[in-house]
Formats: C-alpha cells, sequence, structure tokens
C-alpha cells in the first residue's frame, strides 16, 4: 500500500454525503475543488498500511471534535464551490 493521506478519503466519503442535500455540481472540477478546499482546513493524516487506515477511520468517529471539524470543512467548501462553480457548466 502507497503512502496516503487518509482525510482525503473521509473528505470524499462526507462529500458524497452532503452534496445530495446541497445540490451543488457534482462535475469533477467542482468535487475536486471542493475537495481541496476542505482538505486545506483539515489536518492530514497519513497512513501506509490498511491497519493504519482502520486506525484513523475509527479515530476520526470516535473523537467527536473531528467529525464536527470535517462537517464544516466539507460543508463551507459545498457552499463556496457552488456560489461560484469554475466549471463548464456554470458558463452555459
Amino acid at each position: 500500500m502507497a503512502i496516503i493521506n487518509i482525510m482525503e478519503r473521509i473528505v470524499e466519503a462526507k462529500i458524497e454525503t452532503y452534496m445530495p442535500e446541497y445540490e451543488g455540481c457534482s462535475c469533477e472540477t467542482c468535487i475536486n475543488d471542493i475537495k481541496c478546499l476542505a482538505l486545506n482546513k483539515l489536518p492530514s493524516k497519513y497512513v501506509n498500511s490498511q491497519e493504519g487506515e482502520l486506525f484513523s477511520r475509527v479515530d476520526q468517529v470516535m473523537f467527536r471534535q473531528n467529525c464536527v471539524d470535517l462537517d464544516i470543512a466539507v460543508v463551507s467548501a459545498i457552499e463556496a464551490v457552488k456560489s461560484k462553480p469554475r466549471c463548464e457548466n456554470s458558463k452555459k
């Protein structure tokens, strides 16, 4: 397994959870913009094994403040991109 920032996977899952509610554009450009904005507000969490990935996910679920910070970062990013999308869909 390569070294990964587990926070990226967690943010991707949160985006999937919140996007239907906020009805933002789900093109690749907008999703990547949302990921970048959210990840820049959150600490990195690197792992290099499946055990480390599992531990990190459990760690995020167990510490409520981390969940709140994740939710705020993702929702804020969705709203920011929705208000000023850079994609081709917004130019039509």
